[in-house]
């Protein structure tokens, strides 16, 4: 008996145990479930990227302090949003025409250091010239003699004493000859090596001119992407942004056609995108013929004939490079006057061609567009990177380009047109090749490859 009331007790206590720690468990679930939940809750207010969810939109239609927080925070977004973009885009403008600066500072350097360059072994050519004849001359003294002793020969020839002081006043003459050339051979030597000595600071400031460059095209690419990035933020969520805006303030219920409100906002930017490329591409094309027929007209007036620019591309060789232009070089690679007679004597460091206002660009190569800009001179220009190190750069376009930073373009593809923007005399493409961001001579790059030029 005191053994089964002992064993009661024993089994009352551990069921009671049992409840107590079951409870606990269910009151923890409990409290661990609301954390939960509260915590998912909060997290559906927003997406992954901290825009408003339908859901936070359809819930927040219930009660009107809600409401007008919820459209207070959406537009905020959206001001946000345009705000972000336009600031990216200017600031990517800002350092493309910086490293389109910092390019032509590396140029002015390095055609500088040419020159001095150039300079400096034509002052030692000079100087050895000096040298040789300083030396020369000296050797022609030794082999003759000199003047010998005085009396000794006026006494042995008095015959002769007229001709011995011809030729002492020509040893004086020729010793004094002597005497200029060595001067002027030291002279070429000094100068030599004082032109070697600047063209040793040209090449140092050069370099350092070379790696600022590299930076600065390094943040303008930087740039650039960032600026592509804000514009498809933009473009991902300003469409349901407005959409959802539009059903707090109207109070009804969204619709399908407000949940696709984002994708068809992207599709009418990417449409109107298309067309204003169109549009400036006829433009453009419409511009180049109506003034090739009045160059026509003016070369045969009262004719009235007019024939059209050639329609044929230049065609892309099996290297796959081809012609940037169908027109004429009219300025190669290397040294020359500034044109426009500011500079002096500086590097031209692209080559030109002229096909006329309006002739259309062509990608040289396939690649990247990865730059697109204006330069410190106010001139529109596109940068191709093709990989490898190598790019190609359009210069003084009627527009930096009507393609988009980042967009592939294949050999051939017309990425702009001819015209006269920046520092130019008149309608031309100023082409550059650069390999490791230094400018190389084009045209013996393309012949190379195959491309008639």
């Amino acid at each position: 008996m005191h053994s089964a009331s002992h064993n009661a007790r024993r089994s009352g206590t551990r069921r009671r145990t049992r409840l107590a720690a079951l409870l606990s468990i269910v009151a923890l679930a409990g409290l661990f479930s609301t954390t939960v939940n509260g915590t998912t809750a909060q997290a559906q207010e927003t997406d992954e990227n901290g825009y408003p969810t339908w859901a936070a939109v359809e819930a927040a239609r219930g009660n009107e302090a809600a409401k007008e927080q919820q459209i207070k925070e959406i537009k905020a977004l959206i001001s946000n949003l345009e705000d972000q973009a336009a600031a990216a885009q200017d600031h990517a403008r800002e350092m493309t025409t910086a490293a389109a600066v910092a390019q032509d500072a590396f140029n002015e350097a390095r055609g500088n250091a040419m020159y001095l360059d150039e300079q400096a072994a034509k002052a030692a050519e000079a100087a050895e010239e000096s040298k040789k004849q300083a030396a020369a001359m000296t050797g022609e003294i030794a082999r003759t003699g000199g003047t010998g002793n005085m009396s000794v020969e006026l006494f042995a020839n008095p015959g002769e004493a007229d001709d011995y002081l011809y030729r002492l006043g020509m040893m004086d003459r020729v010793s004094g000859t002597l005497s200029v050339s060595y001067e002027q051979a030291q002279k070429d030597a000094n100068t030599a090596l004082a032109l070697k000595d600047q063209a040793k600071v040209a090449s140092d400031k050069r370099d350092e001119l070379y790696q600022e460059a590299q930076q600065a095209a390094d943040d303008a690419m930087a740039a650039q992407q960032a600026a592509e990035q804000a514009v498809t933020e933009e473009m991902d969520h300003r469409g349901e942004l407005e959409a959802q805006l539009s059903v707090l303030e109207e109070d009804r219920a969204a619709t399908e056609a407000d949940y696709q409100a984002g994708v068809e906002y992207r599709a009418e930017l990417e449409r109107k995108e298309r067309e204003r490329r169109e549009r400036e591409e006829r433009e453009a094309r419409e511009r180049e013929e109506r003034e090739a027929r009045e160059r026509e007209e003016n070369n045969n007036p009262g004719t009235g004939t007019y024939t059209p620019p050639p329609t044929s591309d230049p065609p892309v060789t099996n290297s796959g490079w081809t012609r940037p232009s169908s027109g004429w070089i009219t300025s190669h690679f290397g040294m020359r006057s500034d044109p426009l007679g500011q500079w002096g004597y500086v590097l031209h460091d692209g080559t030109d061609f002229s096909a006329g206002c309006g002739a259309p660009i062509r990608a040289a190569a396939a690649g990247t567009i990865s730059q697109i800009g204006v330069d410190g001179y106010g001139a529109n220009f596109v940068t191709i990177n093709h990989g490898g190190g190598v790019s190609t750069s359009y210069y003084h376009n009627m527009y930096p380009t009507f393609r988009g930073w980042g967009e592939y373009v294949n050999a051939g593809d017309v990425i702009a047109y001819e015209g006269t923007t920046g520092w130019s005399t008149g309608c031309h493409l100023h082409f550059i090749l650069r390999v490791n961001g230094v400018a190389q001579d084009s045209v013996p790059w393309l012949r190379a490859r195959g491309v008639n030029i």
